[in-house]
This record gives structure tokens, C-alpha cells and sequence, in this order.
């Protein structure tokens, strides 16, 4: 699994959050192309990049708001086999992706550490685990624990971009042989 996921984490990334970005360059283009003035037929974006204030299944702040990610079903699944790996199995879950400069690893290291300490301070006993469906050495899981409530996190950092994959988990039913 581990092959595909970074490269279709970074699309996602470019894909889900570069849109409000690129339209943004792709009007400002537009404009130059005609002497610096917007074509009548396309306006410029109004709005900026939305992002989310915090996670609704953990009930927590993002001091650094990230963006919220589309799934086209690749997240699920990937989460699925992690917490199968638990013995657990995800019901509502949550993508987010932050970007920032190329190789700033101060700035990754601040968003993860300010990421966990919003969850801490909204209750939740964190515990970094061992999943073996995630080969990358990277990527990081986390098992979150509040009450009767169970999650697991994903934190994926990249080069220009990191990415937390957040799922709700409840025990795995066992199969019938």
C-alpha cells in the first residue's frame, strides 16, 4: 500500500486545496493576457481557500487550520487497512492537508505538535502505534482515546505539504468461519 499512497497524497493535496490558488493565478492571467484588465466573461475569485477551524469528530481546535480534503474513497480504504491492522474498523472520518514552503521542517514539526497538543487539551490521550499496512517510515499512526470513544490518525509529512487522515474506530466485528 505503501507505494502508492504519498504520490496520491500529494495530488490530493494539489488537487483538493491548489484549486482556490490556481484559480486565483489562472485569473490573474487572464488579466495580463489582456493588458492587465480581467475578460468581462470571467471574474476573480471572491473568496479565500476555505479552511477548517477544527476536526468535528475529535472536537478540536487546528491552531493551524488546514485544508479539508476530498475523498474519492483511496483515504477510506487506506484507513480501513489501518485499523484493521488494530483490530479495529473506521466509521466517520476526516482528510485535512496544510501546505507550506518547500523543506520548512520547522514549520511541518509546528503544525503536527500544535495539531496533537489541540487534541490533548480537548481530552484526548494520545499514543503514537505500530501499523503494518504503513511501510513508509514517515508516516506516523496515532491512537487517540477520550471517554468510550477510540480515534486513529494518520500524519503523513512531505516535502511542501503534510496530510492527517483522521478516522472515528469501533472493534472490529469477528468473522464468521
Amino acid at each position: 500500500m505503501r507505494g502508492w499512497m504519498r504520490p496520491l497524497i500529494l495530488s490530493a493535496l494539489i488537487l483538493g486545496a491548489a484549486p482556490f490558488t490556481a484559480g486565483s493565478a489562472l485569473a490573474q492571467n487572464a488579466g495580463s493576457q489582456n493588458g492587465g484588465k480581467p475578460t468581462a466573461d470571467k471574474e476573480a475569485p471572491k473568496e479565500a481557500p476555505k479552511t477548517a477551524a477544527g476536526s468535528a469528530i475529535a472536537q478540536a481546535p487546528f491552531a493551524d487550520q488546514p485544508f479539508p480534503l476530498q475523498d474519492d474513497g483511496t483515504y477510506k480504504e487506506f484507513m480501513g487497512a489501518a485499523a484493521a491492522d488494530l483490530n479495529r474498523r473506521c466509521t466517520k472520518q476526516e482528510n485535512y492537508g496544510w501546505v507550506f514552503k518547500k523543506d520548512d521542517d520547522a514549520r511541518r514539526d509546528q503544525i503536527l505538535e500544535s495539531t496533537l497538543g489541540g487534541f490533548r487539551k480537548a481530552g484526548w490521550k494520545l499514543g503514537e502505534v505500530r501499523v503494518r499496512s504503513i511501510r513508509d517510515p514517515g508516516t506516523t499512526a496515532y491512537t487517540a482515546e477520550k471517554a468510550k470513544q477510540r480515534l486513529l490518525a494518520v500524519w503523513t509529512p512531505m516535502e511542501n505539504a503534510a496530510i492527517l487522515l483522521l478516522c472515528e474506530t469501533e472493534a472490529a466485528q469477528a468473522t464468521k468461519k
